[in-house]
Order: structure tokens, then sequence, then C-alpha cells
């Protein structure tokens, strides 16, 4: 499920300021040195960008790359294999074959070695390619850029391929990073934040994951105790509630879940898994802002948003506007990405306080024994002049 999808999945990065004169000319000339060339004989994978609207078409006709302030592309791989099985029984009737003609001599070790070697080059001939792709979004002005999928093996390839072509390096958005380049933070804000978890660790994102619990368990506090409203930039306003699923664990362990819908008894056995000492480590949020409504679902990495269903795309955004309803996409993505800043924001702004351990926690530790008695008027906080919960 893709950007383009109806439930999209993608993960998020910043990306540093281009330093060109040229702009645009810079895009073109690296995306075209990048772009997909088929496999040869012999080569067993292929790789490269293509058109956002044809994984065929690497040809980039008319910069269909430039959408509005976007850069929109996809990132094709081909790849060859040979399925063991099939590997072993040409092998073994090419041994065969060779004894029949040698006296039923045995082929030696380095005869053997390069009897497996035209095997295999062979058989990788006679396989068709398959092709599989991501889509990628590039916005240069706010310095992000999303890739749709959540596949390991895939982003790497995209990063190594993406990183050679344009010599800049992304910087995947999951929790530290998310907090230091998309959420404002103060100078102690950002000291505590980064005195918690080293983000020149090559284990930051595993060492700050508790920092994921507790961002994806205060949500599941809002929507119960401040009625789930937020205040947006430009007057606007967003409900917040929960989705469909729930899933808490033991972060000391991580292996013993428990998943959970939010109906009535569900959401009771969830309570159970809280004051058991689990925390949320997956989320789905419903999101109404205005007239729009969103679902998405964050797991306890904070970097992938999967599953975000958008509102349905208006009808006269048919396939000869098909640069308006892409940026009527992006317009909702935009949306989502600015409600989670803001309750990134308004969270961070409680656990980076000094007041967490003596004040917030407490009150966090008694709604999860079902104790919270006390209004909501006396457990807010204030950021920029948004009165929000615990």
């Amino acid at each position: 499920m893709g950007i383009q999808s109806a439930s999209a999945t993608f993960v998020r990065f910043h990306v540093p300021e281009v330093v060109s004169e040229d702009f645009w000319g810079y895009i073109d000339e690296n995306l075209r040195a990048g772009s997909f060339k088929d496999l040869e004989e012999g080569q067993e994978q292929a790789l490269g960008f293509v058109s956002w609207d044809d994984l065929f078409d690497s040809s980039f006709a008319d910069a269909s790359y430039h959408k509005g302030e976007y850069i929109a592309f996809q990132f094709r791989v081909d790849q060859r294999t040979v399925p063991a099985i099939i590997r072993k029984q040409y092998i073994r009737r090419n041994v065969e074959d060779y004894r029949s003609k040698n006296n039923g001599r045995w082929p030696s070790r380095q005869e053997r070695q390069e009897l497996q070697e035209n095997v295999q080059n062979w058989l990788m001939n006679q396989m068709m390619p398959k092709p599989s792709g991501c889509e990628v979004v590039w916005n240069p002005v706010a310095k992000w850029l999303i890739v749709g999928t959540t596949g390991t093996k895939m982003i790497d390839a995209f990063l190594t391929h993406f990183e050679k072509h344009f010599h800049t390096y992304p910087v995947p958005l999951y929790h530290v990073h998310w907090a230091l380049n998309l959420v404002p933070l103060d100078g102690r804000q950002k000291d505590a934040l980064t005195s918690m978890v080293s983000v020149r660790s090559p284990q930051a994102m595993y060492d700050g994951r508790p920092l994921g619990y507790e961002f994806l368990t205060w949500l599941w506090f809002l929507t119960e105790n401040a009625n789930g409203a937020i205040k947006l930039t430009e007057g606007r306003q967003a409900e917040v509630s929960l989705g469909e699923r729930l899933v808490l664990t033991l972060p000391a362990d991580g292996k013993e879940r428990v998943i959970c819908t939010t109906q009535a008894n569900a959401l009771h056995e969830a309570r159970t898994a809280l004051q058991q000492g689990k925390l949320v480590d997956e989320l789905q949020l419903f999101l109404r802002i205005q007239d729009n409504e969103y679902f998405l679902t964050l797991d306890s990495f904070l970097w992938a948003v999967k599953g975000l269903k958008t509102p349905k795309q208006l009808p006269d955004f048919d396939n000869e506007d098909a640069e308006g309803k892409f940026l009527e996409k992006m317009y909702f993505l935009e949306e989502v990405s600015s409600a989670l800043n803001t309750l990134y924001g308004l969270f961070l702004d409680k656990r980076l306080s000094p007041a967490w351990e003596a004040d917030t926690l407490p009150r966090l530790k008694s709604w999860m024994e079902g104790k919270l008695q006390e209004s909501t008027d006396h457990m807010t906080g204030e950021r920029g002049g948004q009165t929000v919960p615990f």
C-alpha cells in the first residue's frame, strides 16, 4: 500500500536543503542519471528512478516529476531469481551428462564449480525479472521526503541509490529525529531530549523506543481526558479519538502482546494490560479536521504512517487532471502531518519538562490504574496558548 493508495503507508525523512544555483536543473540531471536501466544478460538486479505515473517509464518526459512544489517519482527494482530446487535439478543433469561423456568420471572440484556457474548463468538468463517499486514524494521547501513502503530492503536500496546520485542524506524521522526536525523545541528541550537518546548512536532508533511507547499511551489518555480536541494553525481544530486497533506490550520484553479492538470489553482488557505494566505499542487514530476525516496507525518507532485513509477525492479530479488529484492528496497528507506534529509537540512539552517525574507521571499512572478522579481542569498545561491535558 503506497502513497497513492486509498489506504496509504509510508515512512518519513528529513532532507537537508540542497544548495544549487539551478535547483530544478539539478533535480532533472540527477533523476535522469539515476533512472532505471533494463537488466542486462547475466545481471541479477537492476534499479533506478521511474515516472510517478508509470513504473515502466524512465524517460521523465516534460519534467513529469515536477508537481507544484513537490518532486514525485517512483523507485523501481527488478530482480531475477532462480529457485534452488530448479538449480539443483539442472546441476544434477549436467553432472550426469558430464559423467556419460567421461566414462563415469566425476567432475573435479574446479570443473564442478565451473559447471555450477554455467548452470546459474544460463538459468538466470531464462528467468523473467520480477519488478517491484515504491513511490517517493519530496518537498524541498519543507525539507521532507516520504517513501511509500515499510520494507527494509526496499528502503535501504532506495537510500543507497538516492544518496549516490543526489549526494544528500535523508534522516529517518523516527521519534528523536521527528522531534528535532519537525517540532519547535527550545534549547533546554533539545538538550533534555538528546540526553535521553543519543542521536549519534547506531541504536538510536531502538534506544528511543520508550519515548514512542509513552507518546502512544499519552494519546490514548488524551482521547479520554480532554475530549480529544487540539488547536492547529490558522484557527483550525482537530478532534482526536481512538480507532479500531490498540496493541500493548511490555517495553522490556516486546514479545508478549495484547491486541484489542476499541469495543468496551476489549478496552477493559487493554486497561488491565496497562495495570500490569504494559504500554501502547501500536495505535490507530481517528482525526477529524474541519470536514475532513482520517484514520491512521502509528507504532512505537513513530517513523511509519500506516493505513492512512483520507477523504474520498473529488470526482472532478479525473484522469485528465492527474496533477490536481495528486495535489489534493498532498493537501490531505500535509494536514495529517500538521496535526501529528502538534500532538507530538504537546506531548514533548510535558515529557521534557522538569515536572514530568513529580507531577505528570503520577497522574498518568493514576489514570492507568483507574484512580484518576481529578477534573481535567486541574491537569492542564499551556503550549502556544492551547490548554492540553496532563
